[in-house]
């Protein structure tokens, strides 16, 4: 049978005669007229060789066929409902859904505590797990469904059509040296920051950075005296040694308050761009209430970053300098 051919509305209506074995009964239950159901019988009883309902005295009783069809066509039709039904609602204060949320380490060190405080205050039950960007890249993990939602530095990767992006924040670069340092201390010519002893961040383990490339295009090379995979071990270290790092200035801000640290500024010569942090997401997430909750919520969190130190330098970027409105970012 060529089911293209087949009238749903007829499922729907074989149910009701089914359940109600009056055509009266039937055609108020699913709001049709009579006359259209008598019409949709004989379409049944056509389409499926047998009379389904015929007259007993005064009732109307099913044919063998039609008794052993009941609990079938009952359950195609409620799993038409299901399949057919709109969204459901979604109530932040009573879901207990899991959320996916992609992040590197930098964006978990800067933007978990504000989500977190929304996400304990406005969606007490929900999940959210937080899973790493790297490989296979973020995009990929959108289009899979490994992902609702990814916030990192995207600026550099060829996204899908069907992939959406927005800016949520930026940030600069500082230079930070411990509290005492001999010689990082205010502004630095390009001569004096390149002879300095430097901690990079690595995470694939491999040398040179955005730092490195600036220095290049000036004909000089910093002197590298350690390089770890992640950022979290860099302030201990340069607190209790001579080395200095350049860093981000959100992840600096929160370190130099808890250790002898202080933060100079890298030579202007370097120009380092302020980097912008991306918000991304699937088209096949971009009306689920959920989905789009938790980017707005990333939205909200990321909006004192704009303000917070760091946030000086971002005239030089081209992107906006505040995070977008939530009704924009979903």
């Amino acid at each position: 049978m060529n089911l293209a051919g087949i009238d749903v509305n007829l499922v729907v209506a074989l149910d009701a005669l089914l359940q109600e074995r009056s055509v009266t009964e039937a055609a108020k239950r699913i709001g049709l007229s009579q006359p259209a159901m008598s019409h949709a019988l004989a379409r049944l009883r056509e389409t499926l060789g047998d009379p389904l309902l015929v007259r007993v005295g005064r009732a109307m009783a099913l044919t063998p066929r039609a008794e052993a069809l009941v609990p079938r066509a009952r359950a195609v039709v409620e799993e038409l409902e299901t399949l057919l039904a709109p969204l459901p609602s979604f109530d932040p204060k009573t879901s207990r859904r899991t959320l996916k949320l992609g992040a590197t380490d930098y964006v978990q060190f800067v933007l978990l505590p504000a989500l977190e405080e929304i996400l304990s205050r406005e969606a007490p039950n929900l999940t959210l797990h937080i899973l790493p960007i790297g490989v296979p890249p973020a995009a990929d993990s959108l289009c899979e469904g490994e992902m609702d939602v990814a916030v990192g530095r995207f600026e550099h990767e060829s996204l899908p059509l069907d992939v959406r992006r927005v800016p949520l924040f930026q940030d600069t670069f500082v230079g930070v040296a411990r509290a005492d340092h001999p010689r990082a201390r205010g502004k630095l010519d390009l001569a004096t920051y390149a002879e300095l002893s430097h901690v990079l961040v690595s995470p694939r383990g491999t040398p040179g950075g955005i730092v490195d490339g600036a220095l290049a295009k000036q004909g000089l090379v910093r002197r590298v005296a350690l390089t770890v995979p992640h950022f979290l071990v860099v302030p201990h270290i340069v607190a209790t040694s001579n080395h200095v790092t350049t860093m981000l200035a959100h992840v600096a801000a929160t370190f130099t308050a808890l250790l002898p640290l202080a933060t100079f500024e890298p030579p202007p010569e370097l120009d380092l761009t302020p980097v912008t942090m991306t918000m991304m997401w699937h088209e096949r997430t971009h009306e689920d209430p959920g989905a789009r909750w938790l980017r707005d919520a990333l939205v909200r969190a990321a909006r004192p970053l704009a303000h917070a130190r760091g946030a000086e330098r971002e005239k030089k970027a081209p992107s906006p300098k505040a995070p977008l409105a939530p009704e924009h970012a979903s």
